[in-house]
Formats: C-alpha cells, sequence, structure tokens
C-alpha cells in the first residue's frame, strides 16, 4: 500500500435490519465488552454518551419487547418505536467510535481490526472499494492538496489538520463532505494531514463539545510534498 493511503475498516450496522428482539442482545453485547474490552477504552464513549445512560436505553426497549410479548402483540408499540430508533442511533455512535479507535490503533491491519470488532459481535463491510473507506490523497498541486477521507453518515462533519513535523498542528475549517481541497498550505514541502469525524446527532439533540478543544480523535497520518506548481508537482499514488 502506498505511504499516502491507509485502509479505513468500517463495522457493518447490520443492527439496523434486525428486529426489536435481536437488537437487544446486540447491543447488550456491545457494551458489555465496551466494559472489559482491552483495545477500545470504555472511558473514550463521546460525551453524553454513558455506559448507565445506553444501558438505560436498552432496559427500556426490553421492558417494551417483554411486554409486547406478553400480550402477544403483533405490532409495535409508538413508543417502542422511538425507543428502538434512539437505541439503534447510539449504537451507531459506539460503533463509529470502535470503528475510530480500532483504525487509529492498528492503521490497515485488516486482520487484526476484523479480530477486535468480532468481540463486539460486529464484522466489516467491503472496505477500500472505489476509496469510500480509504483516507488518501487525492491530487495535489500549486500549494494545494486535495484529501478523500472515509465515507461517513449524512450529516457528519469531518475536521482537517495539517503538520510539518507532526508535532505542531493546524487545525482548518470542518466540512459536510468526504473529500476537500485544502488550499494556501507551504509549497515544497512534505505536509502531514490528519482527520476526525463528527457524527451526525438526532433532531432536537444539542452536541457536546469541549471548550478545550480535546476531545479529537484523530487518524493517522498520511503525508505529500507539496509543490510550488502544477508543473513540478508529483503524483500521489493512489490504490
Amino acid at each position: 500500500m502506498a505511504a499516502n493511503t491507509i485502509t479505513w475498516v468500517k463495522a457493518s450496522k447490520d443492527y439496523h435490519e434486525k428486529k426489536d428482539t435481536e437488537v437487544v442482545p446486540a447491543c447488550t453485547a456491545i457494551i458489555n465488552q465496551l466494559a472489559i474490552d482491552p483495545d477500545v477504552p470504555v472511558a473514550g464513549i463521546p460525551a453524553p454518551l454513558t455506559v448507565a445512560i445506553y444501558t438505560g436505553m436498552i432496559t427500556a426497549l426490553n421492558t417494551d419487547v417483554v411486554a409486547r410479548q406478553t400480550a402477544r402483540a403483533i405490532t409495535l408499540t409508538s413508543d417502542e418505536i422511538g425507543k428502538m430508533s434512539t437505541l439503534i442511533h447510539n449504537t451507531d455512535i459506539l460503533v463509529n467510535y470502535i470503528d475510530n479507535v480500532c483504525n487509529q490503533k492498528f492503521p490497515g491491519n485488516v486482520t487484526q481490526i476484523t479480530t477486535v470488532f468480532a468481540r463486539f459481535g460486529l464484522t466489516p463491510t467491503g472496505h477500500g472499494k472505489g476509496g469510500k473507506h480509504t483516507f488518501r490523497i487525492l491530487s495535489v498541486g500549486a500549494g494545494s492538496a486535495t484529501i478523500e477521507t472515509p465515507a461517513s453518515d449524512a450529516g457528519s462533519t469531518t475536521h482537517f489538520r495539517w503538520s510539518l513535523d507532526q508535532t505542531n498542528w493546524t487545525i482548518i475549517k470542518a466540512a459536510h463532505k468526504s473529500t476537500a481541497i485544502i488550499t494556501g498550505l507551504p509549497m515544497d514541502k512534505r505536509v502531514y494531514f490528519q482527520y476526525d469525524t463528527s457524527e451526525a446527532v438526532g433532531r432536537g439533540v444539542y452536541p457536546t463539545i469541549s471548550a478545550t478543544g480535546d476531545d479529537y480523535h484523530w487518524s493517522n497520518s498520511i503525508s505529500e510534498v507539496i509543490p510550488a506548481s502544477t508543473t513540478t508537482g508529483n503524483s500521489p499514488n493512489t490504490l
């Protein structure tokens, strides 16, 4: 694999297709594993979500499921539909967190990441197809670079930063696209890039943002030499 590409392995969100009776054990398995997993720290769960809050969602849905089964009802109640939707949304947040941690700790190591996913009852989606799950530099121009990050869910925000030494970083404007053209970069210098993704929150939900800016989960770096002109520049390798 070229030095300026990193395969991003994403977990399948097949729990979206499960019945409510199957969602409860699937979500329970995820949160139980988070409490003990050696590679994905439970303390890093994105705020304001907590283990207690998530477990409460599972319990609330399960109470409805049991009541419906006892009554032998066939259709879901509006209350159950709402609770299941909330639980699925927050499970997406947890699974995206697991994605981020695994890919940062084991960049490009599909086998290792798949092993960690399996502990949570998760499986990887197809990866590296059409660049949708690859962090890479598509092209460079005079003082600019076109960066592509793995595709995220609708409504998510992608954050970018760059550095010359991987010690001092400059955070730049975020975007709602997975591909962005970054201009004004130092020319004839090797520039390193990282990104992070803020997942979309549900309607009526206000995001919690740290005033100190310490809640980023930056990716591993990719880099390229940024040319002074398009005629003297390089052509980055791609998958």
